[in-house]
């Protein structure tokens, strides 16, 4: 299903969250909204499913205005954080539930349901309760739940923010094996940056309740077109210098530039920074911090910059040591 929200505004009583909110999400693309607390991605996605009224704005899935479409006409289903699983009924009957709706005889619902619990890994706990299960278990029903419905569109709200990292990954990987199985259009909402990154087709980065960048997981990651979005992924220094008929030019470095002449600063992350080649960019070591699997360097540059990079394992800098690294600059982002 494609999704088209055009020039949405909504919120909740007199406070506007959304404002002037256009987007597209393709059929069967996995689109994440990603950004700080409060920046109105929950409620992007409340209003998207008709659990908070737009104020102004249209809502468009294949072409049909759903914008005022009641709740359960829109094909939209939400998985929340918190699963909203009945306790008091038994695993298999909270994933039919939405076929119960629907008047699918009981029989035939709860075959489908014992058919989506195998599809979730979930097969033999169907006559459980879920207070019986643990918070990864919940989230599987939860999901299977989802695909009960046959959602147009699934909206999933921070699901997997209250499992441990080995949880969450399983529940990454089993997330985007459905979605393809059942070509399905999905939007998560995230704070988790790696989280989007890593599942996305796109994300799209909100700020104050108005989008600020959408793009490939690469292209907003690599080229940020504001320093808040850039500043959000974190890890990046900024450098000043200037630019000359097309050529930037700082303390150890040069690159080129398709920008106009001026002052400008020049965005890097770690990555671009090569302890291990020797080059014209000096820096003193600070700071090494082992972390077992790798180590945390803490490296000053002659003009100032404080870098972080990480590398792998144990390290034979000391503090004190002047490296003088090679500094590789592609695609150069400049702000003026």
């Amino acid at each position: 299903m494609k999704l088209k929200i055009e020039h949405l505004f909504s919120g909740y009583d007199s406070d506007v969250v959304l404002k002037d909110l256009s987007l597209e999400a393709a059929e069967g693309e996995f689109l994440s909204l990603l950004g700080p607390s409060g920046c109105g991605k929950s409620t992007l996605m409340k209003t998207i499913a008709g659990i908070v009224p737009a104020s102004s704005g249209r809502i468009l899935l294949d072409g049909q205005d759903i914008t005022n479409l009641p709740i359960h006409k829109r094909g939209t289903v939400v998985v929340f954080q918190d699963m909203r699983l009945f306790p008091h009924k038994s695993v298999a009957e909270n994933v039919a539930f939405p076929l119960k709706m629907q008047g699918v005889p009981k029989q035939e619902r709860l075959k489908t349901a014992e058919t989506l619990l195998e599809k979730v890994r979930m097969a033999g706990f169907g006559s459980r309760k879920p207070g019986e299960l643990s918070g990864g278990q919940q989230q599987r029903i939860a999901l299977a739940r989802a695909l009960a419905a046959q959602p147009k569109l699934l909206l999933l709200d921070e699901p997997f923010s209250a499992l441990d990292e080995n949880l969450r990954e399983d529940m990454r990987h089993l997330v985007l094996q459905l979605q393809k199985e059942f070509s399905m259009t999905v939007i998560l909402v995230t704070h988790d940056r790696e989280e989007a990154l890593s599942m996305s087709d796109r994300v799209a980065l909100l700020f104050d309740g108005k989008l600020s960048q959408i793009g490939t997981p690469r292209e907003v990651y690599e080229q940020p077109e504001t320093k808040q979005v850039a500043d959000y992924f974190g890890n990046c220094v900024y450098i000043p210098g200037h630019v000359e008929n097309g050529v930037f030019t700082a303390t150890g470095i040069r690159c080129c530039a398709s920008v106009p002449d001026g002052a400008y600063r020049i965005m890097l992350r770690p990555d671009c920074l090569d302890l291990n080649q020797t080059g014209t960019y000096v820096l003193q070591v600070e700071e090494i911090s082992f972390r077992g699997t790798d180590s945390l360097i803490c490296l000053r540059s002659q003009d100032g910059t404080l870098w972080k990079k990480s590398c792998a394992g144990p390290v034979a800098l000391q503090i004190g040591d002047i490296v003088n690294a090679r500094l590789t600059v592609t695609n150069p982002v400049l702000f003026p």
